[in-house]
C-alpha cells in the first residue's frame, strides 16, 4: 500500500529533470499520475519510465504560459480519474546570460513560463481542489530566488523571488479551504536537465566536482528531493502554510 494510495497528481514539466522524478515518486506511492509538458516525445518517455514500475498515468500536452491550456490539463485530469488532489508546479526556463546581453523576448519568456505559468496552474488547480474539499499544490522555486542570487541568472532569479511571493500569498488564501500551498527551494539535485545540470554542462563542471561545491560532499540524490515534495503533499503537512522548504545540501547555510 502506498501512502497516496487513491490519490490524483498532476505535475507540470513532467518531460525530463525534477519533474520527471516527482512524477515518477508520486506513481512509486500509488498516486494516478498526470504527467504535462510543451515536450511530447519527453512526456511520452517520462509515461513509459512511469508504466515500466506498474503505475498509472496519463500524458497530456499543456504549456502553461496559455491559460487556456492550464485550465484544459486540469478539466481532462478530473474527466480521466474524477478529482485532483496534489498538483506540483515545476514547469520552467532557463537562460544564462549577464543582464547586458539579456533581451525582451527571454525577460518574457522566463516570465511567461516561471511566473505566469505557475500563477495560471495554480488559478485552476485551486478552483479544482475547492470542489474536492482539499488538496495540496507544491511550487519549484529555487534558492536563486528571494534566498540567493547567481550571476548570470538574474531574471531567472527574479521570476523565482515572484513564485515564493505568489505561493505565500495564495497560501494564506486558501489555508481554511484544506489546501495546502507551498514551495520547494532545491539546488543541486542529481535530476539530468533540471536546472543545475544545464548550468553544470554551461560550466563543463562534472558531478563529482558539483558535488564538493556542498557543504554535505556530494550532489543531492531524486529521492532526497521527491521525499519532500511527497512530504508536503501529505496529509501530516497540513499545517505548514506557506513555507519555502530548502533542500540544497547545505548551500545557503555555507
Amino acid at each position: 500500500m502506498g501512502s497516496f494510495d487513491g490519490k490524483v497528481a498532476l505535475v507540470t514539466g513532467a518531460a525530463r529533470g525534477l519533474g520527471r522524478v516527482t512524477a515518477l515518486a508520486f506513481a512509486r506511492e500509488g498516486a494516478r499520475v498526470v504527467l504535462t509538458d510543451i515536450d511530447e516525445a519527453g512526456g511520452a518517455r517520462s509515461l513509459e519510465l512511469l508504466r515500466a514500475e506498474g503505475g498509472e498515468g496519463i500524458f497530456l500536452r499543456a504549456d502553461v504560459r496559455v491559460e487556456r491550456d492550464a485550465e484544459e490539463m486540469v478539466g481532462k485530469t478530473v474527466e480521466r480519474y474524477g478529482r485532483l488532489d496534489c498538483a506540483v508546479n515545476n514547469a520552467a526556463v532557463v537562460r544564462f546570460a549577464p543582464i547586458v546581453e539579456e533581451t525582451s523576448e527571454s525577460f518574457d519568456l522566463h516570465v511567461d513560463t516561471n511566473l505566469r505559468g505557475v500563477f495560471y496552474a495554480m488559478k485552476h488547480e485551486i478552483r479544482q481542489m475547492l470542489k474536492n474539499g482539499g488538496g495540496a499544490i507544491v511550487n519549484q522555486s529555487s534558492i536563486t530566488g528571494s534566498l540567493t542570487g547567481n550571476a548570470n541568472e538574474s531574471i531567472y532569479a527574479a521570476t523565482k523571488g515572484g513564485v515564493d511571493a505568489l505561493t505565500k500569498s495564495v497560501a494564506l488564501e486558501v489555508a481554511k479551504n484544506n489546501i495546502s500551498v507551498n514551495a520547494i527551494a532545491a539546488c543541486g539535485i542529481d535530476a539530468p536537465g533540471d536546472v543545475f545540470h544545464q548550468w553544470m554542462e554551461r560550466e563543463n563542471i562534472k558531478p563529482e566536482e558539483a558535488g564538493k561545491l556542498f557543504p554535505i560532499g556530494r550532489m543531492g540524490k531524486a529521492e532526497e528531493l521527491t521525499a519532500a515534495v511527497l512530504f508536503l503533499c501529505s496529509e501530516q503537512a497540513r499545517f505548514i502554510v506557506g513555507h519555502i522548504l530548502v533542500v540544497d545540501g547545505g548551500w545557503i547555510a555555507h
